[in-house]
């Protein structure tokens, strides 16, 4: 039987972690650091740009529009060198600069003469007897040979043009990288390994596990010494040549698409979504990240001299950035900020108070971690020449009146975009004339950022924004308050245990628990010769998600990983009513030195409260810090379910709800056979009919029925309802019903209040959010019972998804609960593309058209 021969086409994925903010502030990103670049226009996605090896004025770029062009960078003027019939993933300039290889889309590999701007060849790309898609080109170091990477591997003769070998992979070949003596060559698959073939006897040396799903990009560093590989995940795995042992892991948050060696091997170079991230080889110290980019970054490289670095990506710019002052400091510090209202002027002798305090306050630590056995450690704060402090003043945009509410989010989210806040602890200084940090008594906000992986990861930098006048920044408290702040921002989080802890609030003397201390031994910010590789960490809970009300003993039990060593593990447990402030409160430590234990802690207390957010956060021997978020709830009682049967028939059903709706309000003193108090509190309230909804059979079908049992039922009662419930405190008793019944019986009452609401027309509304990157919601509102159809089209018009919703009442479809669900795929399940499509309702004889924009 002979094979169809059909073309093998594949598209990369790519993969943007979600920054999650610390509960201690709340902020809507990271900002990175700006270097001066040059800006170039292509016209279209670019996917790949090449420098000469041999004229430093000459880069080449192509990309989605099949265009090759040749750029002057003395006067940025472009000639074209030709073109391709589809996308052009992948170029290359041959060792003497005379020849550049190209592989596209439309299944050739091309070779071209740069001088004379002429095709000499053009090569079929065929694997396993069908054409393929050529996804990775490049030249080896002599010269002699080209490899590309498509549904599997291959390598040629530059010379003759022929192939020489297939190397066969099990899944598509999206990198293909020489060594410097060209005797092998590196693939990135998509099925994330880093395979290293010799080149003589066509063999594997060596496979190597780089990402979980695909690696894109692989590189041999100039001096031989390293071999990198990043893809999916956004991490870059480095490998020592030729032992292929573990060198270390630079972690990013999103996907990386090529990666690129300085000439002197002593900087790495990643795309990220719309940054550049610049690390150190030696100890992975991350340098800076350049910003510009508008869309997801696809190629960079640096330029033969290592003096400029060159990008490029979806927004259709090539941008040159001078990478030789990176605005960065090698040292993980505290860096002062004075920040003033733009009608308010620099307090008389502010530079001497702030040096002052932060002096106090670094003593404090130092004095602290002496007192606890860790020699005088503490944390360094940005000096000028001289050795003074050096303070930042940042003028605000607005007047002193708007910072008096939110104000540690408005300060921050301006100073934020003038730093590299990915790095350094920013400690800023507001002046503002409330004397405070937005309502009144409160004296500071501190905290960091955390983006979401297997687990959560802790960004190395962070901040502490305080007033700069009044109690909270004088004297003797100024310097717990600016302490306790910047012990946030290192990572610890509020300590109860003992009033006199400083990460409690404030009773004299205050000092370091032992926790803190031996946090702080391993934090990067208390240590100068931290190495920044970060290998990752596994946490998994052993213990059961449900317990007992009040149960006597209840152990957690978790197991830990960590290659890198684990230096301190601790349990996070929700703040109660008695403690000084909301949220998250230290339960206990466990101080360790290994790479895998098991831990136990034992919290019969938390058995007492219906639900409970808790998290193990570890930090490792580097101070990488982690945390596993879990939720613990009570287990169900089979006697709840049993009262909710009201009527007393079997069965859980709408007719239960009516008689609980009925007596809503009324006292029940006395046994009765027909009990609407379910949860047997003595009244009849909100709590019981959420019982009775959460276990209705079809919560769907709910609202029909709702008006056919109680046709007095008014949306006065419902919306008073639904106000209660939303507003009921679960923790505050472990009888009452969990989180996933308030859930569910609030969705059910929404839609109830939806359906006795019918509009007057029907319509089709703006989805929500847009842009939105990857779901969005699709309300509208039927003015009678129609059977209801969303096609989605992209903007050339060719259907991408169709959501057949079925039969639906009349009634709103605003809120997110009825509202149409798109997850941004398409009907084979991939992800669909950035960019403008259309959506139509249609319902009966009704039919709409609007717009939505997807932005990643």
């Amino acid at each position: 039987m002979e094979r169809s021969q059909k073309p093998i086409v594949r598209n990369m994925q790519f993969k943007c972690l979600s920054l999650i903010i610390t509960v201690l502030l709340t902020l809507s990103h990271i900002a990175v650091a700006q270097t001066e670049h040059t800006l170039l226009k292509h016209g279209s996605s670019v996917l790949t740009v090449a420098y000469s090896p041999v004229n430093p004025s000459l880069v080449v770029s192509a990309g989605d529009n099949g265009e090759i062009k040749l750029w002057n960078l003395r006067n940025g003027t472009a000639a074209t060198l030709g073109r391709h019939d589809d996308t052009v993933n992948s170029i290359a300039f041959s060792p003497d600069g005379r020849f550049l290889a190209s592989g596209g889309d439309d299944y050739v590999l091309k070779l071209w003469n740069v001088k004379h701007k002429h095709l000499v060849a053009t090569h079929d790309h065929i694997t396993d007897r069908l054409r393929s898609q050529v996804k990775a080109v490049t030249f080896s170091p002599n010269g002699k040979m080209i490899a590309t990477g498509g549904r599997h591997a291959k390598l040629w003769d530059a010379n003759t043009r022929n192939e020489i070998v297939t190397f066969k992979h099990h899944d598509w070949v999206w990198a293909v990288a020489f060594s410097n003596d060209g005797r092998l060559l590196a693939t990135g698959d998509n099925r994330g390994q880093v395979t290293v073939w010799d080149l003589q006897s066509h063999r594997v040396v060596t496979q190597l596990h780089a990402d979980s799903e695909a690696v894109y990009t692989v590189q041999f560093s100039p001096d031989a010494q390293i071999l990198a590989g990043a893809g999916y995940e956004g991490n870059v795995k480095l490998w020592t040549v030729p032992d292929w042992k573990p060198h270390g892991t630079l972690t990013s948050n999103s996907t990386i698409s090529e990666i690129s060696f300085s000439p002197d091997s002593r900087t790495l170079a990643a795309t990220s979504h719309t940054s550049i991230h610049l690390w150190t080889i030696r100890a992975g110290e991350h340098i800076v990240s350049l910003t510009g980019h508008t869309d997801w970054i696809r190629t960079t490289t640096f330029s033969p001299n290592g003096s400029t670095l060159i990008s490029s990506g979806i927004d259709g710019t090539i941008r040159i950035w001078d990478v030789t002052s990176p605005n960065a400091l090698n040292q993980d510090m505290v860096r002062v900020v004075y920040f003033t209202p733009r009608d308010r002027g620099i307090q008389p002798g502010i530079w001497k108070k702030l040096e002052t305090l932060i002096s106090d306050v670094q003593l404090f630590y130092a004095d602290q971690m002496e007192i606890n056995g860790f020699d005088r450690k503490t944390f360094t704060y940005e000096t000028k020449e001289n050795g003074s402090i050096r303070v930042h003043h940042v003028k605000g945009q607005f007047r002193d009146r708007y910072y008096h509410t939110d104000t540690a989010n408005k300060v921050y989210n301006e100073v934020a975009p003038l730093f590299d806040t990915g790095k350094h602890i920013y400690f800023i200084a507001a002046e503002v004339s409330s004397e405070f940090i937005g309502e009144k008594d409160k004296c500071g906000v501190g905290g960091g950022d955390w983006y979401e992986k297997d687990l959560s990861v802790r960004i190395q930098g962070g901040r502490a924004v305080i007033p700069a006048s009044g109690t909270c920044f004088e004297g003797t408290y100024g310097v717990v308050v600016a302490a306790h702040e910047l012990g946030h921002a290192f990572g610890l989080e509020h300590d109860f245990r003992d009033p006199t802890y400083i990460m409690s609030y404030g009773v004299a003397p205050n000092r370091l628990s032992k926790c803190a201390a031996r946090w702080l031994d391993a934090n990067r910010f208390f240590n100068t010769d931290q190495t920044a590789f970060n290998e990752p960490t596994s946490i998994q809970m052993f213990t059961p998600s449900t317990y007992l009300p009040n149960a006597r003993n209840f152990t957690l039990q978790f197991e830990v990983t960590d290659a890198d060593g684990i230096h301190q593990a601790q349990l996070l447990v929700p703040a109660t009513v008695t403690d000084p402030a909301p949220g998250v409160k230290l339960h206990s430590c466990k101080n360790l030195n290994t790479q895998n234990t098991t831990l136990e802690f034992s919290t019969p207390i938390l058995t007492t409260r219906q639900t409970n957010d808790i998290a193990l956060q570890v930090i490792d021997v580097h101070g990488n810090i982690r945390r596993q978020n879990y939720t613990l709830t009570v287990e169900r009682s089979p006697l709840s379910k049993k009262n909710a049967d009201v009527n007393r028939d079997g069965t859980v059903n709408i007719a239960d709800l009516v008689l609980v709706a009925s007596n809503f309000g009324k006292t029940i003193k006395s046994t009765v056979r027909r009990n609407p108090d379910v949860n047997r509190d003595g009244i009849v309230n909100v709590i019981d009919l959420l019982l009775v909804v959460s276990l209705l059979p079809d919560a769907s079908a709910a609202p029909a029925l709702y008006t056919q049992e109680i046709p007095s039922l008014t949306t006065t009662d419902l919306q008073q309802w639904i106000s209660q419930a939303k507003n009921y405190d679960l923790h505050v008793d472990s009888s009452y019903p969990d989180a996933e019944v308030l859930k569910r019986g609030v969705a059910v009452l929404e839609q109830l209040l939806a359906t006795l609401t019918i509009p007057t027309e029907t319509r089709l509304l703006a989805n929500y959010p847009n842009p939105f990157n990857p779901e969005t919601w699709i309300p509208y509102q039927l003015s009678e019972p129609a059977g209801v159809t969303l096609h989605i089209y992209s903007v050339g018009g060719a259907l991408v998804r169709t959501l057949a919703l079925g039969h639906q009442s009349a009634g709103m479809y605003h809120n997110r609960s009825r509202a149409a669900y798109w997850d941004g795929r398409n009907e084979q399940g991939e992800r669909v593309a950035s960019g403008v499509y259309f959506y139509t309702l249609s319902a009966a004889d009704f039919t709409a058209t609007r717009k939505m924009l997807i932005k990643k």
